[in-house]
């Protein structure tokens, strides 16, 4: 089989939420579009967020490449059932199938498991002939009716052997980042095993970093192309001690570097070098993963930190000026209606610039996930509603639906109009704009799942559930 032209497709994800404003792609396909585009083949890749995908041009295309995430999966179902009807193979990746490789496969021909980097090389050697299947490390198939799941690969992927991304091969790209915005990732894995997350299932547990010069050359190419750089890092401050020997690398060579946001936990606030470091070198916004004001709450999901550190944490930053987005977690067994609306004024009170109330969600993969489905408490395997928007379990302390509308209740407190106007009129310019944004998408949220509100409701009256923690 001779490999001359493939189509990459990233779903559009259902429904929208408070980061719609910002289109940002997903670093796993322009990274392996840029791989087999280094091997000469002619590689579009449709990122459905912002540019919607050309069917005729995947008729024309000799592989499909999917990649998905949990609420993601229908659509990527259907999209790969219309391409194998119409003769075109489909090959799917991503951290949703990673771990329902047997689900994939009763819509797709293969599925590529784990990291992609060195698979899908081997995998497109298996298609034109110089492997046989069984030498594709992390590649799942049939033969005969029988699934044959090969073993991922021994050793993970080195970030220096990671291409800088050609963004130039996505579909209706131009020559700037859209809002000026460039993401980047410069290294993979976390030390936590937080049980919602499927990081650490994924990417395993030791970290990986790009060497400096790696990065400084990823940042210099894109010198021009965008005024601000987000870090898609599950963790940039990991490690203060090689975070702070890579900013005083990159300030020292004048690399480019324009103001930037990353991800943090509570950890890097107590590190004062670092934060007077991450402040020269133009840090924008951290996003930190708080996930809940309730100490019970954070010994069940495994965080080792406590209220007073994400205190601490947010007055650390904005003393050096560092803006915070604040990521919480609603619906724990350890957590009723109470603590949703306790968790709203906190944010309020110590002023968090933008926050956003992520519904627990049992992704596959995830300790949480087994819990609940030995527990029989999931409700639905609808995908498209594992988004942090909806309830998919049933909850210790609250009804589904009193867990979906608190929380966006919540929300919609923190992102009220006359606190906008206040910032407004205190000239918190850019502040103010991107409150008054969510505050319509948290409206908008609410009247796309009227009826799906509506349903949950009834369903609530019939099985009562307190929604106050027992004193």
């Amino acid at each position: 089989m001779n490999i001359r032209k493939i189509v990459m497709v990233e779903p559009k994800a259902p429904g929208k939420h408070i980061f719609s404003r910002f289109l940002l792609p997903r670093l796993g396909l322009p990274i392996l579009g840029t791989l087999a585009a280094n091997r000469g083949i002619d590689v579009s890749i449709y990122v459905e967020e912002f540019c919607a995908v050309d069917f005729n041009k995947i008729v024309e295309a000799d592989l499909l490449c999917i990649s998905s995430i949990t609420s993601t999966a229908p659509a990527a179902y259907r999209l790969a059932s219309q391409a194998r009807m119409a003769g075109v193979p489909v090959v799917i990746g991503g951290p949703h199938i990673t771990f329902l490789a047997d689900e994939a496969l009763n819509h797709v021909d293969w599925v590529l498991r784990g990291e992609g980097e060195k698979s899908f090389l081997a995998f497109l050697d298996m298609l034109e002939g110089r492997l046989s299947p069984g030498q594709v490390n992390g590649l799942s198939y049939r033969v005969e009716g029988q699934t044959i799941h090969n073993p991922l690969a021994p050793t993970m992927v080195s970030m220096d052997e990671v291409p800088i991304p050609d963004f130039g091969l996505l579909a209706g790209s131009k020559k700037k980042f859209h809002r000026g915005i460039i993401p980047m990732q410069i290294s993979r894995g976390c030390p936590h095993e937080c049980r919602f997350c499927s990081v650490t299932p994924m990417f395993g547990r030791k970290m990986r970093f790009a060497s400096k010069e790696h990065v400084a050359a990823e940042l210099e190419s894109r010198r021009g192309k965008g005024d601000m750089v987000f870090f898609y890092d599950d963790n940039f401050c990991a490690s203060p001690k090689r975070t702070k020997e890579l900013l005083a690398h990159l300030m020292s060579r004048d690399v480019f570097l324009p103001p930037w946001l990353c991800q943090v936990s509570v950890r890097a606030a107590r590190d004062e070098e670092l934060l007077k470091m991450m402040q020269r070198a133009g840090c924008h916004t951290v996003f930190v993963g708080f996930e809940s004001i309730q100490p019970e709450a954070l010994e069940i999901y495994r965080k080792r930190q406590s209220v007073d550190d994400i205190r601490q944490a947010v007055r650390r930053f904005h003393k050096y000026g560092i803006r915070v987005h604040g990521m919480f977690m609603t619906g724990s067994d350890a957590e009723g209606v109470d603590t949703i609306r306790a968790t709203a004024q906190f944010a309020i009170d110590e002023d968090i610039e933008t926050i956003q109330f992520l519904i627990l969600t049992p992704l596959p993969g995830t300790p949480l996930y087994e819990d609940l489905d030995r527990q029989n408490r999931l409700i639905t395997n609808d995908w498209s509603l594992y988004d942090t928007m909806h309830s998919v379990f049933r909850p210790t302390h609250m009804s589904s639906f009193e867990l979906m509308d608190e929380s966006f209740t919540a929300m919609a407190k923190v992102y009220e109009l006359k606190r906008v106007l206040g910032m407004l009129a205190r000239g918190q310019f850019h502040r103010s704009s991107l409150n008054l944004y969510a505050h319509f998408q948290v409206k908008r949220w609410r009247r796309e799942n009227r009826k799906l509100l509506k349903t949950a409701k009834r369903a609530a009256r019939r099985h009562r559930i307190p929604s106050s923690l027992p004193t």
